[in-house]
């Protein structure tokens, strides 16, 4: 049951989502400035290989955590249904940002354990940021992705609806 201390609502999925692409975003530059940027000789092809290989991978894991949500009970009262609604789709979010900063940072790790300057960062932190913007953002695929397996039982989650709203 959602708690009723206080219920998360789609504009703070939407702020939470922002800061963490924002904050994600800043902190690899950061990292590329000083260690940098592209000084130094690329990397061999396996350091493409080790950096380009978990990305895909947290993808497909990112995506298997809509599958995790439990049905929302058909009988229960409507607006406890959509506080939970969102309460789910909110764990899940903080679920797929931590699968997709995975590979940002192993990818931050090889740039520091590794004479390769910020090349790691540019090729396997960057299509990673690209895959945690996709997972995270909620999106109307993203929203509609989770209210269709919370309905599954007949209610009505109201999920998409509530993230239409500014």
């Amino acid at each position: 049951m959602a708690s009723t201390d206080h219920a998360t609502t789609p504009s703070e999925v939407r702020s939470f989502a922002l800061l963490q692409l924002a904050l994600t975003a800043g902190f690899l530059v950061v990292i590329a400035w000083a260690l940098g940027g592209g000084d130094a000789d690329v990397p061999p092809w396996w350091v493409f290989v080790l950096l380009l290989v978990p990305v895909p991978l947290a993808a497909y894991l990112a995506e298997q955590v809509w599958l995790r949500a439990e049905p929302l009970d058909a009988d229960a009262d409507p607006d406890d249904n959509r506080r939970e609604a969102v309460d789910v789709y909110a764990s899940h979010t903080v679920r797929r940002l931590w699968i997709c900063e995975a590979p940002i940072i192993l990818a931050v790790l090889v740039s520091f354990f590794g004479n390769h300057a910020a090349w790691p960062i540019l090729i396997g932190g960057l299509p990673a940021l690209v895959v945690l913007a996709f997972e995270v953002w909620p999106s109307m695929r993203n929203v509609s992705m989770t209210a269709a397996v919370l309905e599954t039982d007949g209610a009505d989650s109201g999920l998409v609806e509530g993230f239409r709203r500014p």
